[in-house]
This record gives C-alpha cells, sequence and structure tokens, in this order.
C-alpha cells in the first residue's frame, strides 16, 4: 500500500490534481458518464413525446379494431344468412325433383 503513504503524495501539486480531475470530467463527458441538465431534460422529453404519440396510436388502433369486428360480424351473419338461405333454396328444389 504505497500509494497511501505521503512520500508518494510529496510530488503532486495542486496544479496535477486540477488537471486530473479535468481530464476525467472530460472523459466522463465523452462517455456519457455525466448528462448536463439541458441534455437530459431534452431526452426526456423525446420519451416522453414517443410515449404519447405511442399511446395516441393505441386509442387509434383500438378504435380501428373495434370497427373491423363490428364489420367482420356484420360479414359472419350475412354470411350465415345467405348460406341458410341457399340451404333452404337447395331443399326447396330437391323436394320439387322428388
Amino acid at each position: 500500500m504505497q500509494l497511501l503513504t505521503p512520500s508518494v503524495w510529496e510530488g503532486i501539486s495542486t496544479v496535477t490534481v486540477v488537471i486530473v480531475l479535468f481530464l476525467l470530467h472530460a472523459v466522463a463527458m465523452i462517455r456519457g458518464w455525466i448528462i448536463f441538465g439541458p441534455a437530459h431534460r431534452e431526452i426526456v422529453k423525446a420519451k416522453n413525446d414517443a410515449i404519447t404519440h405511442l399511446q395516441g396510436r393505441s386509442l387509434e388502433d383500438q378504435s380501428i379494431i373495434a370497427q373491423q369486428a363490428a364489420t367482420i360480424a356484420e360479414q359472419k351473419v350475412a354470411g350465415e344468412v345467405s348460406a341458410h338461405i341457399l340451404d333452404a333454396i337447395r331443399e326447396a328444389t330437391q323436394r320439387q325433383q322428388s
């Protein structure tokens, strides 16, 4: 543990400490470890806007899905009615032929 002895730290001046701290701060900013307030607020605002947009699309998608479900239900009923009518016509023609 020679790093903790005073003799190791004798050659280090205040300027050296300031330069090392500045370099560490610069590296932290470049790597993204430190984010300033305006940049952070911009990122959070973009995230919130994306969430709001997706929620709006979700509501729009729900209304479209409901409309499609109603249309499919109508088509199913119409298909069942037409199939029933065709079966009735087929049975009537078979009775007449017999």
